[in-house]
């Protein structure tokens, strides 16, 4: 939707994604506390330290992950729940639709592939480096600028029709 000189999508997430999000997040949680069950003789104080590793974990991935995309003025902003990415639309040489095909045999060199969306750092044969953000595979663009490749997930068609005239 266009507000004023505003444009959003949400990252929507796959049914997918919810279902690697609710499973992951429920195990590691599980886990982490069926360690307070174990006796002390048999796992001591390590299972503190992996009780303390386990459940964060599914809190700091959510903060990272991704919830909307805003196009203001010159700036294309990737939102997330803590902080934000800027990519700026003057360094932006190239925005085209990625193939889902290509996404699907990246490798993930520091990434997330499905717990509360897609997002990191990704490498292909033929997309090179990239950083993905991403709720479902599905409306994918790439956009390549001066300093590195993105792939972003993106329902708002509107968005991505303004980016590309910002770029002309």
């Amino acid at each position: 939707m266009a507000i004023g000189k505003y444009y959003v999508s949400p990252f929507r997430w796959s049914k997918s994604v919810w279902v690697i999000s609710i499973v992951t997040t429920l195990v590691l949680i599980g886990i982490g506390f069926m360690y307070l069950l174990i006796p002390d003789a048999e796992m001591g104080r390590e299972r503190y330290l992996l009780m303390m590793l386990m459940v964060p974990f599914p809190a700091i991935v959510f903060c990272t992950s991704p919830r909307y995309l805003c196009l203001y003025g010159n700036e294309l902003i990737i939102k997330r729940w803590v902080g934000r990415v800027t990519i700026y639309t003057k360094d932006i040489i190239s925005i085209e639709e990625a193939d889902r095909s290509v996404i699907l045999r990246s490798k993930r060199t520091m990434g997330n592939g499905g717990m509360f969306g897609y997002f990191g750092h990704f490498h292909s044969r033929l997309y090179g480096k990239y950083r993905m953000f991403a709720g479902e595979l599905s409306n994918l663009y790439l956009i390549r600028t001066s300093k590195q490749a993105y792939v972003i997930s993106c329902q708002n068609k509107e968005l991505i029709e303004a980016l590309k005239e910002k770029i002309k």
